[in-house]
């Protein structure tokens, strides 16, 4: 092997960390300071499978809540075990968990692009993140995601708003 080669690989083997790292930037929601997010995303109804026709979105229909105590959200959360885990591990004199969810097709999912403060709390804007194959199902499901928010400087949130964009 000669030294082209060499240099090379080890230029490629350093490049691929750096390109994880950056991706995982790129796809990081945008925060204001002083506030630390965690999400999960459920491909389901979180208040329970199956849900009850009072509880069926229809296409595009979205809600949300906001919990700001553990027995709300434990009595509440009663489907997947990650989102069970999710609320268990929740710090909530610290932080706040608000729960988006929206009826579209089975296969996008959704994830956080960013949140901003507003006057009496903060605004969610939620993405739908299709996958690159892009199937052809018309099936309905509700999706969930969960946003764990933990903010320095105000530990309640009176008013929680959420736009989601990227519907097909």
């Amino acid at each position: 092997m000669n030294r082209r080669h060499i240099l090379a690989l080890v230029g490629a083997s350093a490049s691929v960390p750096g390109g994880y790292v950056a991706w995982n930037w790129y796809r990081a929601p945008s925060l204001p300071d002083g506030m630390d997010v965690e999400t999960l995303y459920v491909s389901g109804d979180v208040f329970g499978e199956p849900a009850p026709p009072d509880r069926i979105l229809g296409p595009r229909e979205e809600r949300h809540k906001v919990f700001e105590d553990e027995e709300t959200g434990t009595n509440e959360i009663t489907f997947d075990d990650s989102a069970i885990t999710f609320v268990e591990e929740t710090d909530f004199d610290a932080s706040s968990l608000v729960i988006v969810q929206t009826g579209m097709q089975t296969e996008p999912n959704l994830a956080l692009e960013a949140i901003s403060r507003t006057d009496d709390g903060i605004h969610l804007d939620v993405t739908v993140e299709h996958p690159w194959w892009r199937g052809g199902n018309d099936d309905l499901g509700i999706h969930s995601l969960l946003v764990r928010v933990t903010d320095e400087r105000d530990d309640t949130l009176e008013s929680v708003s959420v736009a989601i964009e990227g519907y097909v």
